[in-house]
């Protein structure tokens, strides 16, 4: 793409992405793709009506699921998360304030990610030690945010969210990491604008969502 450009005598591929060094390049290409997860998204939670636990937060966790696996990613969302809210309820039970005790679910979690990493690596299986920072991070996060949401809603709404967000974030996944998509968008970023078009364009319907049907479905028998 350089080479066509300098002998076309392109002033603009001094400022385009290619410019970049190759590493910055590969992390462009990523940051390329979470409009995408946007995308799915909006569409999940305005068309179809499904709940999530924050706005992008599925996002986030479908790019956790980049660096690690689809499998792998569900298998730690669920063991992580899971026992970071039953150490929680435990924590509940000491009248702790909310800072602290998220911090002390944040402790728990990064042994747990430590003990993870240590017992595969010693049964030799090396999915273990997949489990980088970033996602980490992520599921750190989302954890603070489910024990938010434990105090103010309660236990259900926590699982309804749960389970929303892991279904965006495993379609956004399957979105984000085809590798032909992920080219296209690389090689012509301006795809972007028109995936803006159809956020805009989603953004401006107020009418019924598909999960609004089983609400009025005892209507239809009157």
């Amino acid at each position: 793409a350089l080479s066509s450009a300098q002998r076309d005598s392109n002033p603009l591929v001094d400022f385009s992405i290619y410019s970049l060094p190759i590493a910055e390049q590969n992390t462009f290409k990523l940051l390329l793709l979470i409009p995408l997860g946007a995308l799915v998204v909006v569409i999940l939670r305005n068309l179809v009506g499904i709940q999530t636990s924050g706005t992008f937060m599925p996002v986030l966790i479908a790019l956790s699921f980049l660096q690690t696996s689809l499998v792998l990613g569900i298998a730690l969302f669920i063991l992580v998360v899971g026992v970071g809210l039953f150490m929680r309820s435990y924590l509940s039970r000491l009248n702790l304030l909310l800072v602290p005790r998220i911090a002390s679910v944040l402790v728990f979690v990064i042994i747990i990610y430590a003990a993870i990493g240590i017992l595969s690596f010693k049964m030799g299986w090396d999915w273990g030690l997949k489990v980088t920072f970033f996602p980490m991070i992520i599921l750190s996060w989302t954890i603070e945010r489910m024990s938010l949401l434990w105090d103010e809603e309660g236990g259900h709404e926590v699982f309804v969210q749960s389970v929303g967000s892991l279904l965006t974030a495993s379609l956004a996944y399957v979105l984000m990491s085809n590798e032909t998509i992920a080219d296209t968008i690389f090689l012509f970023p301006e795809i972007l604008l028109i995936v803006l078009a159809i956020i805009i364009a989603i953004g401006s319907y107020s009418g019924y969502r598909l999960s609004d049907l089983r609400r009025f479905e005892p209507m239809e028998r009157l």
